[in-house]
């Protein structure tokens, strides 16, 4: 399964601990991406209903047994999700950053989610750090992220090349409103990281005109030591927010 990028959990206390963390009720609906053999499905449904995205199709027949499950096959960052208020995975590593990126366009209310540790630590970041990116501001616009546990690379089959860690995403309020054009300004320049804004935004092919119309003193920061509150004040004076 190494070409899907899933390996699977085998450690069965450790799937009912991430469980636990996401404090289910029997009104919840559960989103799990990449249920794999079903070890975290298994214990969800015990507890309210789960809808399961599954690429590989060879995988269902460890699926097929389980009560209150939906199976959606397919491409989990490509087919419609229905409605889901929760969201527990231990996800594909080749889909983390398009997954978490789309699951931003969806209501619900937290999500217990594996990552690589390496892929993670952007999430906690701080402006100028090696691992600041836009996935930093993505994550911190629209979730309160927290750290819950460090899992070794032995408790998985295949064994992956490194260890991981689970994480509690909670939804939150974001403190202003952004629109696409916020965001492919954030990704753009962010593809110039260790340049200033400046070079960053002629870089990415915008006009002088809106480059001229950003402070000066936000036009010599390197990108990667902007925040989300610098991105703002870039976007607004650009007339892109």
């Amino acid at each position: 399964m190494r070409k899907l990028g899933q390996h699977f959990l085998r450690d069965e206390k450790l799937a009912e601990k991430i469980v636990e963390h996401a404090k289910l009720s029997s009104k919840d609906t559960v989103l799990e991406i990449g249920p794999g053999k079903g070890i975290l499905t298994r214990i969800i449904a015990k507890k309210c209903k789960v809808v399961a995205v599954e690429k590989d199709e060879s995988l269902l027949e460890y699926l097929d047994d389980i009560k209150n499950l939906k199976i959606i096959v397919g491409d989990a960052v490509k087919v419609r999700l229905p409605k889901f208020n929760k969201i527990i995975s231990n996800l594909p590593y080749h889909i983390s950053s398009p997954i978490t990126f789309r699951l931003f366009e969806y209501d619900w209310d937290l999500a217990i989610l594996m990552y690589q540790k390496e892929f993670a630590q952007r999430f906690f970041a701080e402006p100028g750090d090696k691992n600041y990116s836009r996935l930093t501001l993505g994550i911190n616009y629209h979730c309160k992220p927290k750290l819950l546990e460090k899992v070794s690379k032995g408790r998985f089959s295949p064994m992956p090349r490194v260890d991981s860690v689970v994480v509690k995403l909670i939804k939150k309020k974001p403190e202003f409103k952004t629109n696409r054009k916020f965001w492919e300004l954030v990704k753009k320049t962010f593809q110039h990281k260790r340049k200033t804004m400046k070079n960053a935004l002629k870089d990415s092919k915008y006009s002088k005109k809106l480059i001229n119309a950003v402070p000066e003193e936000l036009l010599k920061k390197r990108v990667f030591n902007c925040d989300l509150n610098d991105f703002k004040e870039i976007a607004k004076n650009m007339s892109i927010l």
